[in-house]
């Protein structure tokens, strides 16, 4: 069976874009068995005059009235794919795979005779007022962006959700049947060599080094992290935190028991190395992110044996299983609460059993070779499935109600 992988340019072999997954979905279905060709989305793309005035002057302006826009997400974003997509010869593929952009989807000529298959673990309309990056937009973005996603999502012949948060949103936003969406959780951004995949014996341990990851701070709840911190600490619980990805705030950077690392880019061998090398001493992932959709940092932490502390919001509970390989707190919980959890952890001394349940979960699902194989059976079923393929053959695209 022959793929063709579209995205954005580089992004197939980029371990930074969308948290590695272009990279690693890319590389799965290479090993999966499938011949796959890769298509940058913008290939024969020449910006014209009439872009640079609105990417210029256009989002300057908005900026000015304090609003936000995404020109991706807008029927400007799928300008920029279509010059390529409208051209090229799709025949000698069965399959077209396009990870996590309803721009392309709905770039693509209404006809083909390869099945489209979507990777997505959000629709656009569930992202609205939950990622600071998608608040506070012009009310024609938000009416672009959802037209645009429900086209997409209708012209997929098939859904792979990261999550079954994921999967009611793309049923509830845009009445995706539920047959034509598998959900397939996503794997660690680390090759499955480096991950040691071993339990860790932490009932008893003197000093807890804990952990936590990312680029945004407010969004990843640093704040919430150290006040845990603090508090463990007050309740005699030695503890170090250690944040790779982002310098905590000022008031926060003088504070001893706080190590940071800074940003290490995984496409950067020794950096990957380094990333490796301090997940290796860690012992607990705390993890307050209040938007997530599905976090490739929690499979890291369950292949680490990490158990994992958050929140629940998003597509989290595919990841994390109460008593299982961690907690979820409700969104409201403080950094004390964190605490509270933790400590309770050590009285039962259940971190041991935690840190075995993240390990199992990790190889059961949370892989990029089980991702592999169950992306494999589902692909191969489109050919014998009629159910799957509801907008292959219109007559007219987008649909008809895409204004309703």
């Amino acid at each position: 069976m022959k793929i063709l992988f579209i995205s954005t340019p580089d992004t197939s072999d980029d371990r930074r874009e969308w948290s590695g997954t272009m990279h690693q979905s890319f590389v799965c279905l290479q090993q999966a068995g499938f011949d796959v060709t890769y298509l940058s989305a913008m290939r024969d793309y020449h910006e014209s005059f009439g872009d640079k005035l609105l990417c210029t002057y256009w989002l300057k302006w908005m900026t000015w009235f304090r609003r936000n826009t995404r020109m991706i997400e807008s029927f400007y974003g799928e300008r920029l794919y279509k010059q390529t997509l409208r051209s090229f010869d799709y025949s000698p593929y069965d399959v077209i795979f396009v990870p996590t952009n309803i721009s392309i989807v709905y770039a693509l000529p209404r006809q083909t005779r390869a099945k489209v298959v979507h990777l997505v673990d959000a629709t656009i309309d569930s992202l609205f007022g939950y990622y600071t990056e998608f608040s506070g937009l012009i009310w024609q973005n938000r009416l672009e962006g959802h037209l645009i996603g429900k086209a997409a999502f209708q012209r997929s012949d098939l859904i792979i959700a990261s999550s079954d948060w994921c999967k009611l949103n793309a049923m509830q936003d845009y009445s995706i049947p539920e047959e034509r969406i598998a959900v397939i959780e996503f794997g660690a951004n680390i090759e499955a060599k480096d991950v040691p995949a071993v339990a860790k014996r932490l009932d008893g341990k003197k000093h807890l080094n804990i952990y936590l990851s990312g680029v945004n701070w407010e969004r990843k709840g640093g704040d919430v992290a150290v006040e845990c911190c603090e508090e463990l600490l007050k309740q005699g619980i030695s503890c170090t935190l250690h944040i790779t990805g982002m310098i905590p705030p000022e008031k926060h950077r003088n504070k001893s028991f706080i190590h940071t690392y800074g940003f290490l880019n995984k496409n950067i061998q020794d950096q990957y190395q380094r990333i490796i090398s301090i997940m290796r001493e860690m012992d607990i992932f705390v993890f307050p992110s209040r938007a997530e959709c599905s976090s490739i940092a929690l499979c890291e932490a369950c292949g680490f044996g990490l158990p994992i502390f958050c929140y629940d919001t998003g597509g989290t509970g595919n990841y994390v299983i109460n008593g299982k390989n961690g907690y979820m707190l409700p969104l409201n919980s403080t950094g004390k609460d964190f605490a509270s959890y933790i400590i309770k952890g050590i009285q039962r001394n259940e971190l041991c059993s935690l840190s075995q349940g993240a390990v199992s979960l990790y190889q059961e699902r949370l892989n990029w070779g089980v991702w592999g194989k169950r992306v494999k059976e589902v692909i191969e079923s489109l050919g014998t499935n009629e159910n799957m393929t509801i907008y292959y053959c219109q007559d007219s695209y987008p649909p008809k109600d895409i204004y309703v």
